[in-house]
């Protein structure tokens, strides 16, 4: 009640990405040897171009990307599918 404006911690459309958070991330990014994209449309910019970055990624998702030629391998399955496959994979 006291007559702010309620506002949710997803950032919405309009709001601009935590610099810092955006920095670390594309560093990240550019030090990666993969990137994982999990479920994402890669359509929200600037984070939607984040996996260019790297030296390789793999897009798991269930429609087509803007990324997917761009990809080094693409997996059209559920996410959760594809990282319960993943973890009983790894030692």
């Amino acid at each position: 009640d006291c007559g702010g404006d309620l506002r949710d911690t997803i950032l919405d459309w309009d709001d601009a990405l935590p610099e810092d958070d955006w920095d670390r991330s594309q560093d990240e990014c550019e030090r990666a040897d993969l990137v994982l994209t999990l479920g994402t449309s890669l359509r929200i910019e600037p984070a939607g171009s984040l996996p260019l970055r790297a030296k390789k990624f793999v897009i798991v998702n269930l429609q087509v990307t803007p990324l997917d030629d761009d990809a080094t391998l693409i997996i059209k399955e559920k996410v959760d599918m594809v990282m319960e496959h993943l973890l009983k994979a790894l030692p």
